[in-house]
């Protein structure tokens, strides 16, 4: 039943995507919701169960052959119970605000027909990123990352215009490179040598090919989390509507670069120092980023879009010491993709309020928010806080379960270097959140009085609660996630 649930999870967005293609206006926005819903629903049945019937995991193998192995099967555990939990419920809350931000009265992109093929491509991407979060093969995981990136070319070159067109190519092209380096290399050793594309066959792989195998997937992981130094295609991808920035930012792309990396190193065993050393420069290199460009940015979106980049990397450094062994950094890792999915989730339907109710994104004419949307403000405040690691808002304590992995400096005194960076990433963006925070809040009203809806308010309310909430109910999960391959 369990396994039932879960394909269910994703096939049902992918057929739901597909017949979204011929529809528009109001049937679409019933299919779409729809599709959302289901996918919900049986993903909330795959969490029941899982953890009323105590399940450590569960694998099933749907395509076996005697050459190849196991060509495809899911695996159900509480790493991949979790993240599609996270996935399905922001990606549901995304789309109901998805609703009102695609109609006619968003003041800055009017909307109305032609929104059929935005909800197709949005359920396509979801159907594809729970597909990728259940997938037990090296082949599945390529599919799903490749519709993906297919799905994410659609969302942000959806507006058709020059920029939008090349922002989506962009989009694509970039983790697609990553693709063909890391699942190529996986695919072509599971044929060759290992004759069986499992996850869990990563163990066998021969010592002497293991390290530059996980590096070629690490580079997949990082062109489609945009890290150093393939992240230039993220800050362009703003041209995508704000539920696309949400979900690609928040719940889908970059976070799948992370777990990409997250589920091979569960399965490899045990990797060289030397790795943890490469991880740890590009992480520090890909903190760098942000910091520099923080300061600069008067978009809201671009300032997100940046911030995301650096939560990623932050993401990256528990599976930095995780690559040491210790499986506290896996835990952070999948604790900080958990409490980021809502916290930016937040921050970008807030920004896209902007554009809905004042028409603009400059955060420079933006002002006196507490008078004129009080609600706008208040999330935009709690939003710029929490990316800034402030608590009670539950990304404060995944952050602060990565300072755990110091353990790591009984094998290295590098390990410092990734904490270092971490922080001052937080103080930095604390600093420009408060500037911003000052003006956009609680400055003088540049506007009298701006148009909102209750679809908009409602989503944003729900955000707002479970960034305050997230960390809890994750942490059972975080709790149960663990290595499986040698050495484990």
């Amino acid at each position: 039943m369990i396994g039932l649930l879960a394909s269910m999870a994703y096939v049902v967005p992918l057929i739901g995507g597909l017949i979204l293609f011929k529809l528009d206006e109001r049937k679409a926005d019933a299919v779409m919701l729809a599709s959302f819903i289901s996918a919900l629903i049986a993903q909330l049945g795959v969490a029941y169960l899982f953890l009323t019937e105590h399940h450590e995991m569960v694998h099933v193998s749907y395509i076996t052959t005697e050459r190849f192995g196991e060509a495809y099967g899911i695996i159900i555990d509480p790493m991949s119970v979790l993240i599609g939990t996270v996935v399905a419920v922001a990606g549901f809350i995304f789309m109901f605000y998805g609703v009102e931000y695609m109609s006619e009265r968003n003041v800055g992109h009017p909307g109305g027909k032609g929104r059929g093929l935005f909800y197709a491509w949005m359920t396509l991407f979801e159907g594809a990123t729970l597909g990728f979060i259940y997938s037990s093969t090296f082949l599945g995981l390529l599919i799903f990352f490749e519709l993906m990136g297919l799905a994410c070319w659609g969302v942000v070159s959806y507006y058709n215009t020059p920029k939008a067109r090349r922002a989506g190519f962009k989009a694509f092209i970039i983790p697609n490179v990553g693709a063909m380096i890391g699942f190529y290399t996986a695919v072509g050793i599971g044929i060759t040598q290992l004759h069986d594309l499992s996850l869990f066959s990563l163990s066998n792989v021969d010592p002497s090919v293991k390290p530059w195998l996980f590096i070629a997937l690490l580079l997949a992981g990082y062109t489609k989390s945009a890290q150093f130094p393939t992240y230039s295609w993220i800050p362009d991808a703003m041209e995508a509507p704000t539920p696309a920035s949400a979900f690609l930012h928040g719940a889908a792309m970059v976070e799948m670069g992370v777990y990409l990396v997250a589920r091979v190193l569960q399965f490899i065993g045990d990797l060289p120092i030397w790795v943890f050393y490469f991880m740890a420069i590009m992480v520090s290199l890909t903190l760098l980023i942000p910091i520099l460009n923080y300061p600069v940015q008067k978009d809201a979106k671009r300032l997100l879009a940046y911030s995301t980049v650096a939560e990623a990397a932050i993401m990256f450094s528990g599976l930095t010491f995780a690559a040491l062994g210790l499986d506290i950094g896996l835990k952070a890792a999948m604790f900080q993709l958990t409490t980021h999915a809502f916290i930016k989730g937040l921050g970008f339907l807030t920004a896209g309020t902007f554009t809905y109710s004042l028409g603009m994104l400059d955060l420079r004419k933006i002002s006196g928010l507490k008078d004129v949307l009080p609600i706008n403000g208040f999330s935009w405040a709690v939003a710029l806080l929490g990316l800034a690691g402030l608590p009670p808002m539950g990304i404060a304590f995944s952050k602060a379960e990565l300072l755990t992995d110091l353990v790591a400096l009984k094998t290295t005194p590098l390990a410092w270097l990734p904490i270092i960076m971490v922080l001052t990433d937080s103080g930095v963006f604390l600093w420009v959140g408060m500037k911003w925070i000052g003006r956009n809040v609680f400055g003088k009203p540049s506007v009298e009085k701006a148009p909102t809806h209750w679809i908009i308010n409602v989503s944003l309310i729900a955000l707002i609660i479970l960034t305050l909430v997230s960390a809890i109910l994750a942490y059972p999960l975080v709790e149960e996630i663990t290595f499986y391959g040698v050495g484990a």
